[in-house]
């Protein structure tokens, strides 16, 4: 019995444990990781990856799936770079791309809930959809040009030293966590990916919380193109495909966290550290990116591993 009580306690914080296993292996071996900058460095890096994937993790809490949010991405990240060097006001430009981010989660979800077509078939369709879109835009060329400082505040600005960019994630972080476990809204979300059938035998409108969570995803996807294109100053077609693979690590590393095989916006965040540390650290020792991509790789598939074993031990 203490065996499994033990088993159980390392289950439930198995990756948090390796979490600050990992940061004080770094901070005993790597000069300088441990120092605020470097810190807070890390925290900017994991920014835009945690806001985007933030929205992912909302398809996931109502049992769907997204492979088109990088691409959307990409499209919201040239979309509003282009309408501000055409002198389009930055408020307006950001509402507009928001509004081009809602649409694609809107057309995701009409294709799943309403024609029946599976989440993976139809976001990879509009995933491709939007990559067309970004070269027809663009014409294959990034976009560069003087931007309002206001617009690039949300990107390059600070608080008191703090990275607004940082400020913006952590607020992200909160909401969508208040959102899911303090909220009707994300009681029936949790419900509609848990038990579909049961949810929808006790009056839950699942066809509407599924729609809701691609369009989460859709403007979590848009406002991360927009972020990034503020933090570089400039857009390229491809500024945000990076996301995809990373937004799925970092989500299905915090499907250990806490409650194994299960989506939370603080088991993404946790997620989001292990692979912000990870790629910090290597970068600081010198490893090659390539190395990176086969931790991140090894990550995803022990991930996948350890909760696919959790559930059938479990009988789920």
């Amino acid at each position: 019995m203490r065996f499994k009580e033990n088993l159980g306690l390392l289950t439930r914080y198995g990756t948090i444990l390796a979490l600050i296993l990992l940061f004080l292996c770094f901070s005993l071996f790597i000069p300088g990781f441990v120092d605020p900058e470097n810190l807070m460095n890390i925290l900017r890096q994991i920014a835009l990856l945690l806001i985007i994937a933030e929205g992912f993790t909302m398809v996931l809490i109502v049992g769907e799936l997204d492979l088109s949010f990088a691409n959307v991405a990409s499209l919201a990240s040239v979309l509003v770079a282009g309408l501000i060097i055409r002198d389009v006001p930055y408020g307006w430009s950001i509402l507009i791309t928001l509004l081009v981010g809602a649409g694609f989660g809107l057309l995701n979800g009409f294709f799943i809930t309403r024609i029946g077509i599976s989440s993976l078939i139809t976001t990879l369709s509009t995933g491709i959809i939007a990559s067309g879109l970004v070269y027809l835009y663009t014409k294959g060329v990034s976009f560069y040009g003087n931007m309002p400082e206001g617009f690039l505040y949300l990107g390059r600005g600070t608080i008191l030293g703090i990275p607004f960019l940082v400020l913006i994630m952590l607020f992200v972080l909160v909401a969508a966590h208040i959102l899911v476990t303090k909220t009707v809204v994300g009681t029936y979300m949790q419900a509609t990916g848990g038990n579909p059938l049961a949810a929808y035998l006790s009056g839950v409108p699942i066809a509407f919380y599924k729609l809701l969570g691609m369009v989460i995803c859709g403007v979590s996807a848009a406002f991360t193109g927009i972020l990034l294109t503020a933090r570089l100053g400039a857009a390229n077609p491809e500024g945000a495909a990076g996301f995809l693979m990373e937004g799925f690590a970092i989500v299905l590393l915090g499907q250990t966290v806490f409650t194994l095989g299960k989506s939370t916006p603080i088991g993404t965040f946790v997620g989001a550290l292990i692979i912000g540390i990870l790629n910090n650290g290597l970068t600081l020792l010198g490893a090659q990116y390539y190395v990176q991509d086969i931790v991140k790789g090894i990550i995803m598939i022990l991930s996948v591993v350890i909760a696919s074993l959790y559930s059938k031990r479990e009988g789920k």
